[in-house]
């Protein structure tokens, strides 16, 4: 069926529409055309902002996380460093420490980094607020940590930092403290500034390495989406060693951000419909009214399909304004959410941001996404359009004449 009709339909779908309503019609389709509209404008910002979070989120966590990891040895498998995509190989230390200072403790993760690991940790390397982290490579007395947790323990560069690690001692624990040098303060704006310190892996002593933590080969590769690709080729090289990526680590997350998205979009997207069903009461009420009309066009020579392409073009124009004003104006409220943001803060006097690690709203407008709400909410109106024109097709020209 031909949306835009012929000159003739879309001349009289217009006529009944702006100019033949009653006042309470024309009022019916306006508040279809406003709902349909805020409608698709919240679905595409909410979209947006939750892309721009999940951008934002796999861009600080993949830059700090190992992307393939070699479990259970500290030798880096040869071949690994000529393997295509892989940007850097080196030994690591993960476990778990108490940092101490005075009588402030907090518990941390600890990462050992071993030869070429402080080159390769290039988001930490270039969020350094104060001092340089290569500086493990031929200093490994000394100790790295985000500004928020220093600021926290009263700590300044030069300061003398204590480890506690928990070792194993018959059937208990005992604790084994080694001491640092603070040599420099990261800050990546995340929640890494508050739990992660990083030392040299030969500072750690043998026994700490084996029996308080993870050992391993960590890869740093290019593209963190190929990392299944790469381990199978990591395989290759090393075989009979447990090999994991990111995802296998970090996926479950992820999949929370990504469920997270698609709850938050289907909730949306019966707003849309609701919206869009409003245009099926407004289109019935102008079929009704103009019921006689109809029947003196059919009468004159108009047949069924002339008729519910009068009133289908209706619906369309009323739903197609609405999800193309809903688009831009979302677009641009996605854009400029932070300014919005700004002004509602100033308004009730609160801070949206207050207590996380985001200093502005971030923001990710995908095409596909666009696509994909102005295609769904098309169809919803095309629907809703659909309905009353069937039903205009099916009136009687005898009980429309006798009506009128």
């Amino acid at each position: 069926m031909r949306l835009l009709g012929s000159s003739l339909e879309r001349e009289v779908a217009m006529r009944f529409l702006f100019r033949g309503a009653d006042p309470f019609t024309r009022f019916i389709t306006w508040v279809s055309f406003v709902g349909l509209l805020l409608g698709v404008m919240v679905l595409t910002l909410v979209v947006s902002v939750m892309n721009g979070f999940d951008d934002e989120l796999k861009h600080r966590l993949l830059s700090a996380v190992p992307h393939v990891v070699v479990e259970d040895t500290l030798e880096v498998p040869e071949g690994v460093e000529e393997l295509h995509g892989v940007i850097a190989a080196f030994p690591f230390f993960e476990g778990m420490a108490m940092i101490s200072r005075g009588r402030s403790v907090t518990p941390v993760s600890v990462f050992g980094l071993g030869a070429g690991g402080a080159a390769a940790v290039s988001q930490i390397r270039s969020h350094m607020r104060v001092g340089d982290i290569t500086t493990l490579e031929h200093n490994d007395r000394q100790i790295f940590l985000g500004a928020p947790l220093a600021a926290h323990l009263g700590l300044v560069v030069g300061d003398s930092v204590g480890l506690v690690f928990a070792m194993p001692e018959g059937v208990g624990l005992a604790p084994v403290q080694q001491r640092f040098v603070l040599g420099g303060l990261f800050e990546l704006d995340a929640e890494l500034d508050t739990s992660v310190v990083l030392v040299a892996l030969s500072a750690l002593e043998p026994s700490v390495r084996q029996s308080t933590g993870e050992i391993g080969v960590q890869l740093r590769v290019d593209d963190p989406m190929a990392a299944p690709k790469i381990a199978e080729a990591v395989a290759v090289l090393a075989p009979g060693r447990n090999i994991s990526t990111w995802m296998q680590r970090f996926g479950d997350l992820f999949q929370a951000v990504r469920m997270e998205k698609g709850m938050m979009f289907v909730i949306l997207l019966l707003v849309v419909a609701v919206a869009s069903f409003n245009i099926v009461s407004g289109q019935f009420m102008l079929v009704r009214k103009k019921t006689p009309a109809v029947a003196i066009l059919r009468t004159m020579g108009a047949n069924r399909r002339f008729v519910s392409r009068v009133f289908l073009l209706q619906g369309v124009v009323v739903g197609g304004f609405g999800i193309l004003a809903g688009l831009l104006l979302g677009v641009i409220a996605a854009f400029n959410i932070n300014h919005i943001v700004a002004v509602l803060e100033g308004w009730f006097g609160v801070r949206f941001l207050e207590g996380t690690f985001f200093v502005t709203i971030p923001v990710a407008v995908e095409h596909l996404d666009l696509a994909v709400i102005a295609g769904l909410s098309g169809a919803l109106s095309l629907l809703a359009a659909y309905l009353p024109a069937r039903r205009a097709r099916r009136l009687s020209p005898i009980e429309g004449l006798h009506g009128a």
